[in-house]
């Protein structure tokens, strides 16, 4: 296997000595685009969010400074993040504060309207099936509640062409603004739209339930 294959197999689910490195390395690289999610999604102090593909949980932790009264929940597919992410957040874990679950997008492991607000950075294009995740996601929202999908790389980036020929290689699809639209009203969301942040490329598909 050659190595860009290997750093996409790492991606999707960090595991062993090198997926050590993984969840530290991905909180530090996609903070930004974090950031930049957290904003679009307009958190306030009394919500209740599921960060979907919650990595070494710095994005949790971010989220859980905003929120000061309601609840942040993650779930990711590998044990060793979910691991990293409650080292993360250790003491809202325990204040019952960041409640982290080892789980998959085919049946998250949460209550129907558990959330209002949700998000899933950089997971996205790993998802097996995107429409049956975002089911999932639609299902756990309550009645209005947000769901904001966010990716560095899409078809949206100019020459995207380039990505796409790297992201091939560490087998994940690289989406457009209007496919992701496309995913989320199949899903059963009642309004959808995307926001690209031009200069660092970013793209956020946002649905409302």
């Amino acid at each position: 296997m050659q190595l860009v294959e290997v750093v996409g197999a790492q991606c999707r689910k960090p595991s062993g000595l090198l997926g050590r490195f993984m969840g530290p390395l991905m909180n530090w690289g996609h903070r930004p685009l974090s950031r930049w999610t957290i904003e679009l999604m307009s958190i306030k102090p009394d919500d209740s969010v599921l960060d979907i593909g919650c990595g070494g949980g710095r994005t949790i932790r971010d989220i859980a400074k905003i929120v000061t009264g309601g609840v942040v929940s993650g779930v990711d597919y590998s044990e060793l993040m979910v691991q990293q992410a409650l080292k993360c957040n250790a003491t809202a874990a325990r204040a019952m504060h960041v409640v982290i679950k080892y789980g998959n997008t085919s049946k998250l492991p949460f209550e129907d309207e558990s959330f209002n607000k949700a998000c899933a950075i950089e997971t996205f294009h790993f998802w097996p099936d995107p429409v049956v995740g975002l089911k999932e996601v639609h299902r756990v929202l309550r009645p209005k509640g947000l769901a904001a999908i966010a990716t560095a790389w899409s078809k949206e980036i100019p020459n995207h062409q380039k990505y796409s020929a790297i992201a091939r290689r560490m087998r994940f699809p690289l989406y457009s603004g209007s496919e992701m639209i496309g995913m989320l009203n199949a899903a059963g969301f009642s309004r959808a739209y995307f926001e690209f942040k031009t200069g660092s490329n970013w793209l956020c598909a946002i649905g409302i339930k």
